[in-house]
């Protein structure tokens, strides 16, 4: 039954009703209409790091709101982090920030590595630095070791990951597996520790193990898992197929150190349903995309490309590229969506580019150019996924250092000459090997030092 205690009379009724209208209409009239430069004042905007390219106002993104978020990824604020986007950017492709979590770093300067990061929007990257021998603060120079390291994240602070290996790799490194390059890896850990900090190495890596004729879980490589454990840091290795139980059992057996891999397109593709399954079912276990291998067709072109002659190279690569690029997206997103469509949180993004010539402007910028194609043909909700917030959600921002740590300034310094570096080599006794003690290590670099010369490291990439 209808309550009638508060009805009011028909005709009072209509006339609350009619001045109810007009007041809405009133207020309605009175409010500003809402301009797409109202919606734009709303947007926060991540400010853009002090060492990003300069950009005009039309030319500064904004920062999108997503109206659906994984859970998983809640925990990366977009206006907690001062995110660079991209001022190369591309029709039909993901054009957001990038995280790099397989950078091969020491071909060139770090002042045109980061010129390639900022305008290709790479935020923050993992490096394979390597440091070898015991660092002391009373030695560090620019261009080697872990001064090298300490030089560049004080003057991009919060933008580098570092992990590290001897700066020895491939076959050449397994003679040493076991006590030895354990105690390599034992020795510039805690002598690092001693210059800056238990934070500041965050990994192991990478562990060249696709090179090694050893199971992934031998006990020799094992002890440096432990030593990653015992340290609390993480590891970055390089697996194959027929070793893929192998990296299950690894996993497993440590399932509170975090593991980064990445694959050749061939050792992805024959045991794919494995890598997926290991992904999904173990929380530690990353995988990083890379460039390198994305760039593909009958082989990983940025390597097969590599020769004496830079400007060949260049050019080989750009006019096959160009000629490639569809095949090449095409194939590359069949080969990786699986991974993405499986374990969205899991797929992170690097460049795994190593040669000279592959840092020239028209090199890495197709590499990323090819990145954010495929990316773009992940499903929308998994694009910055793979793109940056995976890997900033479980590696976090770089590290930060001490600007009061001194760095020799050896940038301008020549190449050592094949004199210099003999002289050096009989003043310090030193061997025909890879190994040197503490001594033989400070009597060489204060020897090259006096020459005011710099001795250039062959890189091993893998």
């Amino acid at each position: 039954m209808q309550n009638y205690r508060n009805r009011e009379p028909k005709m009072e009724k209509k006339i609350i009703i009619l001045m109810s209208i007009i007041f809405i209409l009133f207020l309605i009239g009175c409010e500003k209409p809402e301009t797409p430069s109202d919606e734009i004042s709303k947007t926060v905007i991540d400010p853009i790091a002090s060492e990003t390219i300069q950009q005009s106002p039309e030319q500064t993104p904004t920062v999108e709101e997503r109206s659906v978020v994984p859970e998983q990824e809640t925990t990366v604020a977009e206006n907690k982090h001062n995110l660079i986007f991209p001022t190369l950017t591309y029709d039909g492709a993901y054009n957001g920030p990038l995280y790099g979590t397989s950078e091969q770093v020491g071909a060139v300067s770090m002042d045109s590595y980061f010129n390639l990061l900022n305008k290709n929007g790479i935020n923050y990257f993992i490096g394979m630095f390597g440091i070898e021998g015991e660092p002391s603060a009373d030695r560090l120079t620019t261009d080697t070791n872990l001064g090298e390291v300490i030089d560049v994240v004080q003057k991009h602070p919060s933008r580098v990951i570092p992990f590290f290996n001897p700066g020895i790799g491939g076959e050449e490194v397994e003679k040493y597996l076991g006590e030895e390059l354990t105690g390599m890896y034992t020795k510039t850990l805690a002598a690092s520790k001693n210059v800056v900090g238990t934070e500041f190495i965050r990994g192991l890596g990478e562990i060249e193990t696709q090179e090694w004729s050893v199971h992934h879980n031998d006990a020799k490589v094992l002890q440096l898992v432990n030593l990653a454990k015992r340290n609390n840091i993480d590891v970055m290795f390089h697996p194959v197929a027929d070793k893929a139980d192998d990296v299950q059992k690894i996993v497993e057996a440590y399932p509170d150190t975090i593991f980064l891999i990445h694959l050749y397109r061939e050792d992805l593709e024959d045991v794919k349903n494995k890598w997926i399954t290991l992904l999904t079912e173990n929380e530690n276990l990353y995988f990083s995309m890379d460039a390198a291998h994305i760039i593909h067709i009958d082989g990983d072109v940025i390597y097969e490309f590599d020769s004496a002659n830079k400007e060949s190279s260049i050019q080989r690569f750009v006019s096959y590229y160009d000629s490639k690029e569809k095949t090449i997206i095409a194939n590359a997103i069949k080969a990786y969506k699986p991974l993405v469509d499986a374990a969205p949180n899991k797929v992170m993004w690097g460049t795994e580019i190593g040669p000279e010539y592959a840092f020239d402007p028209q090199v890495f910028d197709r590499a990323v150019k090819a990145s954010r194609l495929v990316i773009a043909g992940f499903n929308k909700e998994d694009q910055e996924a793979v793109g940056y917030k995976n890997a900033l959600r479980v590696f976090g921002e770089g590290v930060t250092v001490d600007n009061n740590i001194k760095v020799l300034n050896t940038r301008s310094w020549p190449e050592c000459s094949d004199t210099q570096i003999s002289d050096c080599d009989t003043n310090c006794e030193i061997p025909d090997s890879d190994l040197l003690t503490k001594e033989q290590e400070a009597c060489y670099q204060n020897c090259l030092n006096e020459k005011q010369c710099k001795e250039v490291m062959e890189m091993d990439i893998g």
